[in-house]
């Protein structure tokens, strides 16, 4: 029992790692969303007006210009697959191995919601290190510039863009419902189980912030709940080495 909270104390650990990073990836994955200008600048460049006559067409220097910050962009946005792969996976091993933690309770106290969210937390947190990589990995597309480009040359020069599609949103809305449920249930277990923990006190604050936590991940402040959440659960793995 002791090598499993051993465990479960080194996944709380990581788990508050994994939430520090769960911010900057917040922080630097963005939608990559086209300024169609240029697209609609072309089009209005076909009408003759009164007096001024037809609009003048973008300089060639200025499409390729465009076409290489569209090019550009797509280091970044497998940047940003990385580091969200990263991020889930650091996420799901620390859930997996805080699970490990809980079934040992299971084992030490017969509890059946420890049991729960045992399993919960290493197939839900598991499911988070595939679905977040699934959804984070950029579609390709063709670019808007390549149009410019075809009514100036009349063939396509394939310029070819990544962005990251719809299917992020719903692997982040999956991930967050996955989050939310165990978060919920975990700090029931807590609640449930403090009388057979060394300091029940602390199993309970932990259980009603990662209640709390779960409810509100998405927002800074369930992060903050969560983090010191994961900071207690650490410390009551630590007196049930003992």
């Amino acid at each position: 029992m002791e090598r499993a909270y051993k465990i479960a104390t080194i996944g709380a650990i990581i788990s508050i790692i994994a939430l520090i990073m769960i911010g900057v990836s917040a922080a630097g994955i963005s939608g990559r969303d086209h300024n169609l200008l240029g697209i609609a600048w072309l089009s209005l460049s076909q009408i003759s007006l009164p007096i001024i006559g037809p609009l003048p067409l973008l300089p060639p220097q200025a499409v390729y210009l465009m076409a290489f910050a569209d090019i550009s962009a797509t280091s970044n946005l497998f940047l940003s697959f990385d580091l969200a792969f990263i991020t889930s996976l650091v996420f799901a091993v620390g859930g997996i191995m805080t699970g490990i933690g809980f079934y040992a309770l299971y084992k030490q106290e017969q509890s059946t919601m420890s049991l729960i969210s045992a399993f919960c937390l290493i197939v839900g947190f598991g499911l988070i290190a595939v679905i977040i990589p699934l959804g984070a990995f950029p579609q390709t597309t063709i670019s808007p510039w390549t149009f410019l480009f075809y009514y100036f040359y009349t063939q396509i020069i394939p310029l070819t863009e990544f962005t990251i599609g719809w299917g992020f949103g719903i692997s982040l809305a999956v991930s967050a419902l996955i989050i939310v449920v165990v978060y919920i249930l975990l700090g029931t277990t807590m609640i449930v189980v403090r009388g057979k923990t060394p300091k029940p006190d602390l199993m309970l604050s932990a259980g009603i912030l990662t209640i709390i936590g779960g409810l509100m991940f998405i927002g800074i402040i369930g992060m903050v709940l969560i983090f010191v959440a994961y900071i207690l659960l650490a410390l009551e793995f630590k007196e049930l080495r003992k």
